[in-house]
């Protein structure tokens, strides 16, 4: 299971199992390590895309944090569906539970390290972007 915490301003710390995993370091978009491995968030409108060192895209979201939304990576596609305010569940094709992630949390067994932590920081990223424009708007 993964953990976030933000420390700083635009700064996500995700451990596994306690232990540290990486740093997700970016404003609405950011790049972390994992296994020696780069990698990129770009938000692009209402998507948030997940690149290869190289710049190429290897998963975007769509619709992330809404009713339904999804994860696309080539041509597999994770499910999700928001259960609470802040918690989703990942579903498989008969709609069954095989998933959760939630206010920090990613329980997604199954899923490449890689695509946990670019679940897991996407939807921090939106949330902390929908708290300015609210904040900004009042």
């Amino acid at each position: 299971m993964l953990h976030l915490k933000k420390s700083g301003l635009t700064k996500y710390e995700i451990t596994r199992d306690g232990r540290p995993l990486t740093v997700v370091e970016g404003r609405s978009g950011g790049q972390f390590q994992l296994d020696g491995t780069g990698y990129r968030i770009r938000r692009r409108f209402r998507t948030y895309q997940l690149l290869a060192a190289d710049g190429s895209v290897l998963a975007s979201t769509h619709r992330p944090g809404t009713r339904t939304w999804s994860v696309e990576r080539g041509r597999s596609e994770l499910r999700f569906r928001r259960t609470g305010r802040r918690d989703h569940a990942q579903v498989d094709e008969s709609g069954n539970t095989i998933g959760t992630v939630s206010a920090g949390t990613a329980d997604l067994s199954g899923v490449e390290p890689e695509l946990q932590v670019f679940v897991l920081a996407a939807l921090a990223m939106r949330a902390r972007r929908r708290r300015v424009v609210v904040v900004a708007g009042s």
